[in-house]
C-alpha cells in the first residue's frame, strides 16, 4: 500500500484561493461607485425642485441623466450629499431633454433611450413625451 496521500494540498488550495480572487473581483465591480453631478435644477414649485445629475460610471461608459423631485426647502450641497439614497424617477441618455414647467405641472420631452420611468407623485404631475431619436 501506498503511503503517500491521494491529493495535496496545493491541487486543493490553489482553486480554492482562485474562487476567493473571483468572488472579490464580482463584489468589487457590484459596488462599483457611481459619480453624480449637477447637471440641472429646476423650480417646479415652492416645495418641491427638479434635480438632474450627470451620472458617471468611468471612461468605458456613456453619461447617464438622472431625474429627481426634491424638497425645495433643502439646499443643493444637501440634495448631493443624500443623492445616493434617493431614487430617480427617471434615467435617460438624453443630454438634451427639456423640462418645462406650467402651472405646477412637469412637462419633459426626451429623445433618446429610457433606462427607467416612475411617475412619482409629489404633489406634481408628470407628463412624458419620448421617441427614441
Amino acid at each position: 500500500m501506498q503511503k503517500q496521500r491521494v491529493f495535496k494540498k496545493r491541487y486543493i488550495l490553489i482553486p480554492a484561493l482562485l474562487v476567493v480572487i473571483w468572488l472579490g473581483w464580482i463584489v468589487f465591480f457590484m459596488t462599483f461607485p457611481v459619480e453624480h453631478d449637477l447637471y440641472k435644477k429646476i423650480k417646479i414649485n415652492n416645495s418641491v425642485n427638479l434635480y438632474v445629475t450627470q451620472a458617471s460610471a468611468g471612461a468605458m461608459t456613456s453619461f447617464s441623466y438622472h431625474y429627481y423631485l426634491y424638497d425645495a426647502k433643502k439646499s443643493d450641497t444637501d440634495f448631493m450629499d443624500h443623492v445616493k439614497s434617493e431614487t430617480a424617477f427617471m434615467v435617460t441618455n438624453d443630454d438634451r431633454a427639456i423640462a418645462e414647467v406650467k402651472e405646477g405641472q412637469l412637462y419633459l420631452r426626451v429623445h433618446g433611450k429610457i433606462y427607467s420611468f416612475n411617475n412619482v407623485s409629489n404633489g406634481v404631475r408628470i407628463y412624458l413625451d419620448a421617441s427614441p431619436y
